[in-house]
């Protein structure tokens, strides 16, 4: 895939989150080890800085992995959009975002988090406990 392959409607948060998900299904780092059950990419954002962590799921097993930082889904203006749309009118733009994805539904969890609702991703510090991802694990919630 390649940018001239994706159109993407700023004005629309699920047009943006849709774009960003086909990238990343095809990262090629994400997809050098597999196979994997789903993978989740934690991001981070501040002032002048951003950081990605990424993991894979493999059955109940969460391991580290990779994922491209030249990826489009890390796009700056993509992300500078979808933060503006986003936004909380009393807390702002958030700072963390999980994208979680689940290889049986082909499906994306995306989740935003603000300063202070953040705890416990250390992403800008490339610093996330493994504890906390494996709480992320669709396999530790199956019935």
């Amino acid at each position: 895939m390649t940018t001239p392959d994706i159109e993407v409607d700023y004005d629309s948060v699920d047009s943006i989150l849709d774009v960003i998900g086909r990238c990343l299904r095809v990262d090629r780092k994400l997809n050098q080890r597999t196979p994997w059950d789903g993978f989740v990419v934690v991001s981070g954002y501040e002032q002048g800085h951003a950081a990605h962590q990424a993991w894979r799921f493999v059955g109940d097993k969460t391991l580290i992995t990779t994922v491209s930082s030249l990826n489009p889904a890390f796009n700056r203006t993509l992300i500078a959009r979808l933060r503006e749309l986003t936004a909380d009118p009393e807390r702002g733009e958030w700072q963390t975002w999980i994208a979680r994805y689940d290889l049986a539904s082909d499906s994306f969890d995306h989740t935003f988090l603000w300063p202070g609702e953040d705890e416990g991703f250390n992403v800008l510090a490339y610093d996330t406990p493994m504890s906390t991802i494996e709480t992320l694990n669709p396999a530790h919630h199956a019935e």
